[in-house]
């Protein structure tokens, strides 16, 4: 619960100082400087790459505040306990940031005589002063908000996109991103940034291998240095690639992202799901150096949802690392003429979203609008028939949520709380439909898709077989089916609910 500090106006030049605990240190602030306190939030994002000092972020009141561990600068032991915490919002020239206290202490109206100010020097000491209390028995040390706003590689808050956006008459344009967790963060990319998303094969060896560059892999003739995502950002990393192709229970990709005809992979930990966001719903990240791009665009923070940072295309392709690695690849590794490749292509190249509904199954990506979880909770209408789950409110928009496996004559879901909802869109009316789980996304050669034999068809349930008609072999050998959702959703808008 905050706690509002006021100022009252002093007549005989008091100063006023909130006091904070931290072990066994007193320090005080100007209440002028405080702009409230906080209990220790529930929830704090972590952002890669930022300094040690920083724990992370957190949204207060639709604001992304930066949490300063205080001990840390002034090299005081870490309790470690942080559930009783208290965290001071100080506000600045640059912004507001949090400062982490064990406690709060009490308000104190100190005369001018009883405040020492120590010499400023070049600014960057993080104890400017003191308070002499009691005829001197009781000392108090006076942090200095000055040499917080000078601290190396200090948060730079922006002004969040939200708070400009709602001074517009209208709404931008919806866009869509892919998630996927690095470690413990959760990270996008927007859509039109990710040429595709694959299992991680065997890489080849490489000789700009290095701990950030694992190796290349040859997708369709073309040379994708790897990068390991988790050493780049600075974040704790997990098991290696080494693991073969076949090993179909790795939950971990190669994000595939087109640097100037030139592709570079990402590894992630794991591909979540797709995301839904306007540019004014995102809450402005902090950036650490000012002399370059910010690597993240913003926040997607939603009640209940882990919050999503995410990255900045242009300032990931732009980056040093990034442009060494896939020149120095180009320059190295030619796996076909540039007649071949231009060959190539020259087909028309489709990019699906891959799941499982017992089968490997696939669906264009421009036919999606977005994927969420498994709602806990439903609406649910009188009378309506087995395939329909119930009616999600979904920000602000109602959506029917579809059992396909009902709907396809299929056996019950084996782990429904872990299912996924693919939502798509015809004209208004929105549908989403429960899968297993998402795969992969994948980008095909139109000219690669055969129509589904007729011995398999007659196989295929009638209301299954109206709406995949056709088939196309992966690269690893497996056969995905595609479901087209025209006809799916023109079936669905014309079937009353109850």
């Amino acid at each position: 619960m905050a706690s509002p500090i006021a100022t009252p106006a002093r007549q005989d030049g008091a100063e006023l100082f909130g006091s904070f605990h931290l072990g066994d240190t007193e320090l005080v602030l100007p209440v002028t400087a405080v702009q409230e306190v906080v209990n220790y939030p529930a929830a704090i994002t972590q952002v890669p790459l930022a300094p040690s000092y920083l724990l992370g972020l957190f949204n207060l009141r639709g604001r992304l505040i930066p949490i300063v561990h205080l001990g840390q600068l002034l090299q005081l032991p870490d309790g470690g306990a942080r559930e009783a915490s208290k965290i001071a919002i100080v506000e600045f020239r640059q912004g507001r940031i949090g400062l982490l206290f064990d406690a709060t202490g009490e308000i104190l109206r100190v005369q001018p005589e009883q405040k020492v100010s120590f010499s400023e020097g070049d600014g960057s000491a993080m104890i400017g002063g003191a308070l002499k209390l009691d005829g001197g028995n009781r000392i108090l040390q006076i942090l200095s908000v000055d040499a917080l706003q000078h601290l190396h590689d200090m948060p730079i808050p922006k002004v969040d996109a939200n708070e400009s956006g709602r001074q517009r008459a209208a709404q931008g344009q919806r866009r869509q991103g892919v998630s996927f967790r690095v470690s413990d963060t959760r990270l996008a990319l927007p859509m039109g940034a990710i040429h595709e998303i694959i299992r991680v094969p065997e890489l080849l060896k490489s000789v700009l291998a290095s701990e950030l560059c694992l190796g290349m892999l040859n997708l369709r003739g073309n040379t994708v240095p790897v990068l390991d995502f988790a050493r780049f950002l600075g974040l704790p990393c997990e098991a290696s690639a080494t693991t073969a192709a076949a090993d179909f229970e790795d939950p971990r990709r190669i994000v595939v992202i087109r640097q100037q005809e030139m592709d570079f992979g990402l590894l992630v930990d794991d591909v979540e799901s797709i995301v839904s966001y306007r540019d004014e719903e995102l809450l402005a990240i902090p950036s650490f150096h000012p002399d370059r791009p910010p690597l993240f665009t913003g926040c997607i923070s939603r009640a209940g949802m882990p919050d999503i940072i995410l990255v900045n295309e242009a300032a990931l392709l732009s980056d040093a690392i990034v442009s060494e690695l896939t020149q120095g690849h180009r320059a190295l590794y030619t796996l076909e003429s540039e007649a071949d490749r231009g060959q190539r292509r020259r087909g028309v190249r489709e990019t699906y979203v891959t799941f499982k509904l017992d089968q490997l199954m696939g669906m264009r990506i421009d036919q999606l609008r977005e994927v969420i979880d498994f709602p806990h909770e439903v609406m649910q209408p009188p009378g309506a028939p087995a395939h329909v789950r119930g009616i999600l409110n979904l920000r602000r928009k109602l959506i029917t949520i579809i059992d396909l496996r009902a709907l396809y004559g299929m056996k019950g879901y084996a782990d429904l709380p872990g299912a996924k909802v693919l939502v798509v869109e015809n004209d208004e009316e929105q549908f989403g439909l429960i899968v297993d789980a998402i795969e992969n996304i994948v980008t095909i050669d139109a000219g690669d898709k055969i129509g589904v034999p007729a011995i398999l068809r007659h196989q295929i349930e009638l209301p299954l077989r109206n709406d995949m008609r056709e088939v196309v072999e992966l690269s690893d050998q497996r056969t995905l089916l595609l479901l087209d959702a025209s006809p799916l959703k023109q079936r669905l808008s014309s079937r009353a609910l109850h």
